[in-house]
Parts: structure tokens; C-alpha cells; sequence
């Protein structure tokens, strides 16, 4: 019979992409890992799961075979114990949300803070990533919850709306444009413009919100694209250009500067997204039940967000 510690050693291998990086993702001395390796490989009938490519160590055609199984077998054994020390009232175990490389960086560590004051022995794993990168790893189960800036219409999929949040028009200290109360939309076609990745939520969100403006993403001079907030923060600062940014990541900075923009200000609002059919954790159907109730939206008020009631 499978040893499911064999096999989550395994997966992590899979995940990390070598044996080191999965012997700190475990708290374990890298040849423990090879030895619990070798130990599934001795009870798979000696088949080698892995090969080296460069500095990776990816699954030979058994490894692929064995990964699916591994990760339900591992499920359904976190899910049984999870179950079980449920009857006891404890609620435990990891829960893995994902949020892309936008404000939700800012929105999230006060929501888990105050989850992992209600639900202490619940292990919380974030990941910052693109949308892209993120979708899929809900699809595959590798995250079980997501903090995005798009409502998700997927066939299985379930967003609820947290709120929404105002977008601030940035430049560096002395700008021209500083001068001017109000900056009409169609300014924006001179200046040099800092903005997040192309196909990014964030982006389409700008681009729609100056497309209802009259300007046309095809108008804009676009300098530098970027993920990182704090990039697109730091390149403001250093006179690179203008750039929208979320209000939240506005801290008291001496070296930018808001700008009016005329009409209403552009905005962003935020989703949680999960699977709709599927069997799930109880850990992870706590926090997507606190994230879309009142505690949550009292969190989310205090940072800014205009809360959907």
C-alpha cells in the first residue's frame, strides 16, 4: 500500500523542481528526501520517477502516471483527517489563496491576520502571481481560493464581489501636469506612461476606464510595463513616467504626486473566485466564508475598498 508521506515527499519534489527546494518546503535534511524517494520508487517496482533536465528534477513517464493519483490519494488523506478532528471542533490543515502582483498584496495580510486570529492551527499559504499562472492553479488544485481584480464567469467557477477601489493618477514631484487642477483624459495621449503587464487585470481595467474617456489604448505612449507595484512605484519616483495606481498603494511618499483626473475617478473592483463543484477542505470553506462576510468587509472599509452590501 502507498505511504502518503512517500507521496506528498514526491509531490513536493514535483512542485519545488528539486530535492533541496522541497526539503525546506518540508522542514527535512535533503537526503531525507532522497531517501523517501527511493523508498516509493523500491515499492513502485524500482521504476525512477525523476530525471534531471539542467537543475531541475522533472517526472519521467511513471512520474506523470503516479502524479494525479498522488495528489488525490493525498486529498482524500488530509481531507479524512481534517473530517475527523472536525468532529472534535478543530479546524486545520493548509489553505492556499492566490492573488495577483497588484493591491491584493496590500488587501490580503489583514484579512489573514484576523483569520488567523479566529482559526489558529490552520496553516495559510499565499501566492502572488499573474492571473494566468493563478487560473491554472486553481483548475489543478494547487490554491483553492483567488483574490482577483475581474469578476470570473468560467463554467464551475464562483466569484462573489468584495468591493471596489479608486485608482490614482501618479507623477513624479514637479511634474508639469502638477499645475493643472484637473487633468483632462486626453492629455494622457503626451505623456509617457508607466503601466501594469498587457493582459493583466489591472491593465484591461485602465484601458476600459480611458477607452469610456475617449482615449484609446492605440494612443497611449507606453514606456515601461510592469507586475510589481513596487517597481511601478519606484519608476514613478525616478521621473520614468505617469502611472495609475491603486489607492491603497498610495503611502505618504515624498517623491510622487497625485494628479485630478477629470470626471470620476477610474476603479477596480475585487473578487474572491473559487471552484463551484467541488469537494473542499473545511479549512478552505472557512476562510472564503469569513473572506465574503462582515468581518472581512469591515477589514476591507477600514483599507479603502467602496464594500458591496
Amino acid at each position: 500500500m502507498l505511504n502518503t508521506f512517500h507521496l506528498q515527499t514526491f509531490l513536493a519534489v514535483v512542485d519545488a523542481g528539486n530535492y533541496t527546494a522541497a526539503a525546506e518546503l518540508l522542514h527535512m535534511s535533503q537526503p531525507a528526501v532522497s531517501q523517501q524517494i527511493r523508498a516509493l520508487e523500491e515499492q513502485l517496482g524500482h521504476v525512477r520517477l525523476f530525471r534531471r533536465v539542467g537543475q531541475r528534477m522533472v517526472p519521467t513517464h511513471a512520474g506523470e502516471e503516479l502524479l494525479g493519483v498522488a495528489r488525490e490519494l493525498v486529498a482524500l488523506a488530509e481531507r479524512a483527517e481534517h473530517d475527523i478532528r472536525a468532529l472534535r471542533g478543530q479546524v486545520v490543515g493548509r489553505v492556499t489563496i492566490g492573488c495577483t502582483p497588484s493591491s491584493g498584496e496590500y488587501l490580503l495580510p489583514p484579512l489573514l491576520s484576523m483569520f488567523h486570529a479566529l482559526f489558529p492551527t490552520v496553516i495559510l499559504v499565499a501566492q502572488v502571481a499573474p492571473s494566468e499562472v493563478l487560473f491554472e492553479a486553481l483548475n489543478t488544485q494547487h490554491v483553492s481560493l483567488l483574490l482577483i481584480e475581474e469578476q470570473q464567469r468560467r463554467r464551475g467557477w464562483e466569484s462573489s464581489m468584495l468591493g471596489s477601489e479608486d485608482l490614482t493618477l501618479l507623477a513624479p514631484l514637479n511634474h508639469p501636469l502638477s499645475q493643472e487642477e484637473q487633468i483632462p483624459p486626453g492629455a494622457l495621449r503626451e505623456q509617457p506612461l508607466i503601466l501594469p503587464r498587457a493582459g493583466s487585470p489591472l491593465r484591461r481595467t485602465i484601458e476600459e476606464g480611458l477607452r469610456r474617456r475617449g482615449v484609446m489604448s492605440t494612443e497611449l505612449r507606453v514606456v515601461l510595463e510592469a507586475d510589481s507595484m513596487a517597481m511601478i512605484m519606484q519608476s514613478t519616483r525616478n521621473g520614468l513616467g505617469l502611472a495609475f495606481v491603486p489607492r491603497i498603494c498610495c503611502l505618504p511618499d515624498y517623491g510622487v504626486q497625485p494628479l485630478e483626473l477629470s470626471g470620476a475617478p477610474l476603479q477596480q473592483e475585487w473578487y474572491v473566485v473559487r471552484m463551484r463543484e467541488r469537494s473542499t477542505p473545511r479549512a478552505a470553506q472557512e476562510l472564503y466564508t469569513f473572506l465574503t462576510g462582515e468581518t472581512a468587509r469591515g477589514v476591507l472599509a477600514k483599507s479603502g475598498l467602496r464594500i458591496r452590501l
